[in-house]
């Protein structure tokens, strides 16, 4: 990520999170973003490790992407920790030009991608970047806009 820090601590046992210098940009980020996507960045629980609306702690849940006449859409479903999340997260982001997903090992077992740390949302000749940082990967969407939706 270009901003946000997610850095794992020495001892391994959890991680830096340090959105402040995305946080700074981020009023004149929103201008230059599409208005989903600036909407979602910009909600005022995103980054408050305190608000149930902070994605931090989300889990993957199921990701499904489909070419729909030549238009591809992906969508995210997020779902809660039953600690901290009154819902879950559902992202669909609209004419989609790129997916990825690194997904590590985790001590010799089956990669998967972990809790969510934290994302970042970037401006895109396109529309748009979304990077999603996990205990154990990462997600990472280039698209036109997203629609994102806490249910």
């Amino acid at each position: 990520m270009q901003y946000v820090r997610v850095e794992p601590l020495a001892d391994r046992y959890g991680y830096h999170l340090d959105p402040q210098a995305y946080l700074e940009v981020l009023p004149r980020l929103a201008g230059e973003l599409p208005a989903g996507a600036a909407a979602f960045a910009t909600d005022s629980g995103h980054y408050d490790f305190r608000d149930s609306r902070c994605v931090k702690d989300l889990e993957l849940g199921r990701a499904t992407l489909a070419d729909d006449q030549g238009e591809i859409s992906l969508e995210l479903l997020l779902t809660p920790n039953e600690w901290k999340h009154e819902s879950g997260l559902r992202i669909r982001y609209a004419q989609v030009q790129s997916f990825r997903v690194d997904a590590a090992e985790s001590d010799g077992t089956l990669p998967r991608l972990g809790d969510l740390q934290l994302d970042e949302v970037l401006p895109h000749p396109s529309g748009m970047t979304h990077e999603i940082a996990f205990t154990s990967g990462s997600i990472f969407v280039v698209a036109a806009d997203l629609v994102a939706a806490w249910e």
